[in-house]
């Protein structure tokens, strides 16, 4: 065949533009050669372990690189990527003024210009200007929302009390959505009682399926090649039904009115709370920022849903998940439940949150075995000195193993993959490198809505555990993570459900 005669021309080609790259390489190179490298292979690298790889496999190949001393090289192809497993190195990086920006791959988000993925001087903008919309003192206005969105769906359980084995995954997502619309944005869509609840978690899932499958196909990171797929076609129609939610948003809050209001109109709408939403204070930022575009609304509504519901869902669904699986600690979270808070009909208020105590240690352990985002990553824009012996070279992308921190016998002891609450009582704690234990990420640019995610999970879970005994047949030994841009439970929350 005449395409033969080509092979020769492609592989000098290939020589060619691999020794170009790793010539304009030969400094970082050099700095690298003191860090762990397992053995790599000729111009892929390491790129094989990650060759047809699953979303339940990647954990897998990041335990092997997990085994080699910290930090570690993982070389994609040309690309090398530095591996951090240690808490003091995960604290040098997180805190450096030359990592303060998220690695390439979070643009495949699609949320361009908000706090996920936004370089540094504009992310300092961004959180200077939201940081109050999750300030201590709108919190507590959140807190009768928490359990009216709580009280409806422990109502919608009812149904299920004395029946098989489900996964109430959905369910709860529903019911942080329910949150989150009215919390942030201040509208109320009733996606527990309305189809389109199903519609929307079911779309949203999808959506990340999608994103996290291109995370670790690395032939599809160039957008040249990834458009030329079936699944940027199916991304686009996924992103398309989800902007007509939040249309919707934009056109209740009357964001654009807002927006294009007279300083001294906007001024006397401002003034009349004491407390902005999240929606509130976008608009104000928005109002003297250059990006104002239709696109750029949706990319700040986009991320609040992706990063803010989604997270604080799966984390408490994993959690309800544990205390299935260990009666006696969740016998234990349900007597302080009732102590703190009793009768079934009773909200829990503020303070309430703050004295459920144990409730917290095993909210606090669910998110240590399954942390929602079991990997971060960042990008250097200097030379980032670890310790004597090891720098980060500029441009270098940098990828913090966070589930396997939280499940280092190192850090945690010989039991570090069984569930125990008791690993957060303060004097265990105290012991601990304080980046041991990174579920919210940490430094300047942790996530912003960690007390409200704690808050929010600690009155649901509160809710659930008063009329409900959860029992589940799995065991901790037999769940599979699957990894993606979060971390799930490849067998599902299966759980039934007893009335008290």
């Amino acid at each position: 065949m005449w395409w033969y005669l080509l092979v020769p021309y492609i592989c000098a080609g290939v020589i060619i533009v691999v020794s170009y790259v790793h010539w304009t390489r030969r400094k970082m190179y050099k700095t690298l050669a003191t860090m762990s490298c397992p053995k790599t292979l000729p111009l892929i690298g390491h790129a094989h372990k990650f060759f047809n790889a699953t979303a339940e496999s990647i954990a897998d190949g990041l335990k092997f690189f997990a085994e080699f001393p910290s930090p570690v090289v993982i070389h994609l192809g040309p690309s090398p990527q530095v591996a951090i497993f240690d808490p003091e190195q995960a604290r040098i990086v997180l805190n450096s003024q030359n990592c303060l920006d998220k690695a390439f791959f979070y643009s495949f988000l699609r949320v361009p210009g908000t706090l996920i993925s936004s370089p540094g001087p504009l992310w300092r903008s961004q959180r200077k200007a939201l940081n109050s919309s999750l300030g201590p003192a709108i919190l507590g206005s959140f807190i009768p929302i928490f359990n009216n969105k709580s009280a409806i769906l422990v109502d919608l359980l009812e149904k299920y009390a004395g029946e098989p084995e489900r996964d109430f995954s959905v369910d709860i997502a529903k019911c942080f959505l329910d949150q989150i619309y009215e919390t942030a944005f201040g509208c109320n869509f009733s996606m527990q009682t309305s189809p389109e609840g199903d519609k929307t978690v079911d779309m949203m899932g999808d959506y990340m399926h999608i994103v996290s499958k291109r995370f670790f196909t690395i032939w599809q990171y160039p957008e040249v090649l990834y458009r030329m797929t079936d699944a940027y076609k199916t991304e686009q129609a996924l992103l398309k039904a989800h902007h007509e939610i939040t249309e919707n948003i934009v056109r209740q809050v009357k964001f654009h009115e807002q927006i294009n209001m007279t300083d001294e109109k906007f001024a006397a709408l401002d003034g009349s709370s004491k407390t902005h939403n999240f929606i509130e204070c976008l608009v104000k930022y928005m109002r003297t920022s250059i990006h104002t575009s239709q696109a750029d609304i949706f990319s700040h509504i986009d991320m609040t849903l992706f990063a803010g519901n989604d997270t604080t869902a799966k984390s408490l669904s994993y959690v309800l998940l544990l205390m299935a699986m260990h009666p006696e600690v969740q016998e234990r979270c349900y007597q302080e439940v009732m102590e703190v808070c009793p009768g079934e009909e009773r909200f829990i208020s503020a303070e309430d949150t703050a004295n459920l105590t144990y409730l917290d240690m095993v909210c606090k352990e669910g998110m240590r075995l399954f942390p929602v985002v079991p990997i971060m990553a960042r990008v250097t824009n200097n030379d980032v000195k670890l310790d004597e012996h090891h720098t980060i070279p500029a441009n270098c992308n940098i990828i913090l193993g966070v589930y396997q921190m939280h499940r280092d016998p190192n850090i945690w002891g010989p039991n570090a993959e069984q569930f125990n609450p008791d690993n957060f009582l303060p004097e265990n704690a105290a012991k601990r490198h304080p980046y041991a234990y990174l579920p919210f990420s940490a430094g300047p640019r942790n996530c912003m809505g960690l007390r409200y995610a704690r808050i929010a999970m600690k009155v649901t879970a509160a809710h659930i555990l008063k009329k409900y005994r959860l029992r589940t047949s799995l065991t901790l030994e037999e769940l599979r993570v699957s990894y993606g841009v979060m971390l799930n439970i490849a067998n599902g929350v299966l759980m039934s459900l007893e009335k008290r």
